[in-house]
């Protein structure tokens, strides 16, 4: 009982850990990471709230945004960060982001089948369907990871590249809150990188 408090109330302070990154996105004029950063509000939120809901049509609700935003934003990600980074988004980025986009929209979407499932307390929605791991996802860190690696030997800020590897290793973990904490380091190192570049 007190593990699943204790996760639970982990999953508040990435709630509001999340609220006040997607202010500071939109206090900085970054409206794209700002709607990244709703989503990810919402999804922490959810899962915070799970065993308060109960398991019904009402958690079952709230829970399919978190699939359909995850889908749709995720790989939004790299055009993002391409620029802030001042890269030019040529069309091969636009494409691959296109691509990824359409697959998470199969198979977290198009295919999505959830069914409850608790964990150290909390209870959530997962998508029974899945099956292997989620490629847009993987892929779109992976691009961050470089693009961050190429932009610190550059002389850029160091916090692209080691928040998107923290997140990387969050989610490789398959420990639930090590992989939305990987969400909060991806999302504020992304915020550091656009300070850091905007004050040079």
């Amino acid at each position: 009982m007190r593990e699943g408090n204790v996760i639970t109330s982990l999953y508040w302070v990435l709630t509001a850990a999340m609220l006040a990154a997607c202010v500071v996105a939109v206090r900085a004029r970054l409206f794209a990471l700002a709607v990244v950063a709703a989503a990810l509000v919402w999804d922490n939120l959810v899962i915070a709230a799970g065993s308060a809901f109960g398991a019904g049509d009402l958690l079952l609700g709230l829970s399919v945004p978190r699939y359909v935003a995850h889908a749709l934003l995720t790989p939004l990600l790299i055009p993002i960060v391409f620029k802030i980074l001042g890269w030019p988004r040529k069309v091969w980025v636009w494409t691959l982001t296109g691509a990824l986009i359409a697959i998470g929209a199969y198979f977290e979407i198009i295919r999505l089948r959830l069914e409850p499932e608790t964990y150290a307390g909390t209870l959530r929605y997962v998508n029974a369907a899945a099956a292997g791991p989620p490629v847009p996802a993987i892929v779109t860190i992976l691009v961050l990871i470089v693009a961050g690696a190429i932009a610190w030997r550059r002389g850029g800020p160091p916090w692209l590249c080691l928040a998107a590897a923290a997140m990387f290793a969050g989610a490789a973990t398959l420990v639930p809150w090590l992989g939305n904490l990987g969400e909060l380091a991806l999302l504020s190192g992304i915020l550091l990188t656009a300070r850091r570049i905007r004050s040079s």
